[in-house]
């Protein structure tokens, strides 16, 4: 069933890249009621955020490992 729905239906991603949301917010910069219309659209501040922190922690660990052996 799932092979047929891809073959014979164009279905778009349900997570677009964070190029994809930038332009579209650009697109989109003035609206009538902007905390209503982004609310359910990613923070990629904070997305951008949390992706520093988790690699700089990841980079900690892996150098402790590193010095421990």
């Amino acid at each position: 069933m799932e092979k047929y729905l891809r073959e014979n239906f164009s279905v778009q991603p349900k997570n677009p890249s964070e190029d994809a949301l930038l332009r579209w917010r650009s697109a989109v910069s003035v609206v009538k009621n902007p905390r209503r219309r982004f609310r359910m659209v990613a923070n990629l501040a904070q997305r951008a955020d949390a992706e520093q922190k988790r690699k700089k922690l990841q980079a900690r660990i892996h150098s402790n490992s590193n010095t421990s052996q």
